[in-house]
């Protein structure tokens, strides 16, 4: 496998890139022979508790130089055909299936270890327990392994790819989600290259964050979005490119990066999910809002606008109510219904009714990122005004900051003394 980067660093196998990390630490090179299981790592009330809970080696040919683990939390990637003709999840079933696997047991690979769920879940069962659960594994063996690879669901991937962005502080190893459209023992599937693209990038590029691995290209997780219910192409990355591409070489993008922390590996667990996102349709009900006022429970709201922020300007009683949500310490975040741009409160009077009312600009974030953003900075008991102020700063990557434009509504004249 051969790498393309920004960089311009090319590497001919797993070996290669692994003897040209230097910082690699003693402790990683002394783990290679025996991994030790996540069970006697430091334990978090989500880790597990139980000795047998081991994490397997899968492909005992694979390169022990880098090291992978595979989280599988379930998914339609490990579904079987049901007696109802259905599908469906059925423990202890999927590892054997990739351990037969020729294309793993190889020395280009990384040796892959893999952990099962108990139980595993279709993603729409996914809660933010479970994306404690899903941390808290990778804090217990973040310094056993090199990578990792979280084998999740289609439907809620991209809301679990950015929760774990927030609480993965401090990132500074490859943590990628992937699954598939179809199961892996179907004859046509895209699980099987999602599956191998996803542990080789995990075990081999030199990346600090959390990623969607999907229709071979990778994804920032917390930029995400799943834009497609059958096609094999399921995700897509509106405002920012892909991180990677998979072709005939794997390219990566370096300017896109996120650069490496400076600081201490660390997990904070999100606790506090008191959020409601509201789509604004036309002609809706203002006693909805009303009744959302007098709520004793909603720390906060993300509010689906029309295009850069814009919604009905008649509706006094609409933006009555935003200012009371404000008072009473709801933060309300404004994100676009449309699939690219960003929401700009100023471009219309009525959204900048809006920002006078204490309605934070979500600017380009996703949906799902600005959700989880918000139960994060309310898990770290931040303030109303704190969490306001933080929603307007790139904290993962999840949102464009200080970009410029040029005003065309003056003369040119005016432009061209001002570009001069």
């Amino acid at each position: 496998m051969h790498w393309h980067a920004a960089s311009h660093r090319w590497v001919s196998d797993v070996g290669a890139i692994a003897e040209a990390s230097p910082d690699r630490s003693e402790k990683d090179a002394a783990s290679q022979e025996a991994r030790p299981t996540m069970a006697s790592a430091k334990q978090s009330p989500y880790a597990p508790q139980k000795a047998s809970q081991l994490a397997e080696l899968l492909n005992p040919k694979g390169n022990s130089l880098r090291t992978v683990l595979i989280i599988y939390t379930g998914g339609t990637i490990g579904m079987q055909e049901m007696e109802n003709g259905s599908l469906g999840l059925v423990p202890r079933t999927f590892q054997s299936e990739l351990k037969q696997m020729k294309e793993i047991n190889q020395q280009n690979v990384p040796q892959c270890y893999f952990y099962e769920f108990n139980p595993i879940l279709d993603s729409a069962d996914m809660s933010s327990e479970d994306w404690c659960k899903i941390a808290s594994y990778i804090e217990a063996a973040y310094y056993d392994y090199d990578g990792f690879v979280i084998l999740h669901g289609t439907d809620t991937m991209a809301y679990t790819a950015s929760a774990l962005s927030f609480m993965l502080e401090q990132l500074a190893k490859p943590v990628i989600l992937t699954g598939s459209q179809l199961p892996f023992r179907r004859p046509i599937t895209d699980a099987r290259q999602n599956f191998l693209g996803a542990i080789t990038i995990a075990g081999v590029a030199d990346l600090a964050e959390v990623c969607i691995f999907f229709g071979g290209k990778l994804y920032r997780g917390n930029r995400c979005k799943k834009v497609d219910a059958s096609a094999m192409e399921a995700f897509h990355s509106p405002n920012y490119g892909p991180l990677a591409e998979v072709g005939t070489e794997i390219t990566i993008c370096r300017r896109r990066l996120r650069d490496p922390p400076r600081g201490k590996f660390r997990l904070h667990a999100i606790d506090v999910t008191d959020i409601a996102v509201v789509w604004v349709i036309p002609g809706f009900s203002d006693d909805f809002f009303s009744s959302l006022t007098k709520s004793k429970t909603i720390k906060g709201m993300v509010l689906m606008l029309y295009g850069c922020g814009n919604a009905p300007a008649r509706k006094k009683t609409f933006l009555d109510s935003l200012q009371e949500m404000h008072r009473s310490g709801i933060v309300v975040v404004a994100c676009s219904q449309c699939t690219r741009g960003k929401v700009v409160l100023e471009k219309y009077a009525v959204g900048k009714a809006f920002a006078d009312c204490g309605v934070v600009a979500g600017s380009d974030m996703t949906a799902e990122a600005t959700v989880t953003k918000l139960a994060y900075l309310f898990s770290k008991g931040l303030s109303p005004e704190e969490c306001r102020v933080a929603m307007t700063q790139n904290l993962r990557g999840e949102v464009t900051i200080g970009t410029e434009t040029l005003d065309i509504s003056e003369t040119l004249t005016h432009h061209r003394q001002n570009l001069g």
